[in-house]
């Protein structure tokens, strides 16, 4: 029983990473439940202005050391906020420890300025490689969490639509962080700095926003037929 309510907790954790909500007995997604699926208005600020201030500073004053320090001072800044309005403290947390682990291996020994990117490309090689596995292996992690969101856990792998569905719902994800990948990698290694700032941007918080939107699409009819 206490694992059960565990893998529940878990299935309702990563459903609300995706922006789905349950009312009474139904699970719906509108444009409340994607707003919330981000961390809601102040969640957006916390991940985008850091990023967007490094970019602004770098591409301007072409100074590492100044735009790092004026993201974290944002990062601080939304931390205090949070403080005072006695708001989760985990997110802005999460993004200042990102850009101190980002800013050591930057300004290490034998570290480069680049590498102020590096944890992006490791972010993004964790979700992939398991989300990759699971496609391989047939069991392709969104069917598993909605599986346990709908309290059914694996039997949606008997019926041959829903085990396209998940699976096509799971490439989705697959397809954005390589994306990220293909296209950052090579300004990491060309050293294009203000363009890799840029396209993490841009394929940052935006994409994220619209794989929540296709995948609840995707999902809609199995979801709501069980609900």
């Amino acid at each position: 029983m206490p694992e059960k309510n565990e893998n529940e907790k878990l299935a309702a954790a990563a459903a609300a990473k995706l922006g789905i909500r349950k009312v009474g007995d139904k699970h719906e997604f509108d444009h409340k439940s994607l707003l919330a699926g981000m961390g809601g208005l102040q969640g957006i600020l916390e991940s985008v202005v850091p990023g967007f201030l490094f970019v602004l500073v770098f591409a301007v004053w072409h100074q590492v050391a100044a735009a790092v320090i004026t993201s974290a001072i944002a990062s601080v800044a939304f931390i205090i906020f949070r403080i005072a309005t006695k708001k989760p403290l985990t997110n802005a947390i999460a993004g200042l420890l990102g850009i101190g682990v980002a800013s050591f291996l930057a300004f290490r020994d034998g570290g480069n300025t680049r590498d102020y990117f590096l944890t992006g490309f490791v972010t993004n090689i964790t979700y992939l490689v398991p989300l990759a596995i699971s496609v391989l292996i047939r069991w392709p992690l969104i069917g598993l969490i909605a599986g346990l969101l709908l309290g059914e856990k694996t039997t949606w792998r008997k019926n041959k639509r829903e085990m396209r569905v998940f699976t096509a719902a799971t490439l989705l994800w697959v397809g954005l962080f390589s994306a990220r990948l293909i296209v950052q990698w090579p300004m990491y290694l060309s050293n294009n700095l203000e363009a890799l700032g840029i396209a993490r941007l841009v394929m940052g918080l935006p994409l994220y926003a619209a794989c929540i939107w296709v995948t609840w699409l995707m999902l809609r009819g199995v979801i709501q037929r069980r609900s």
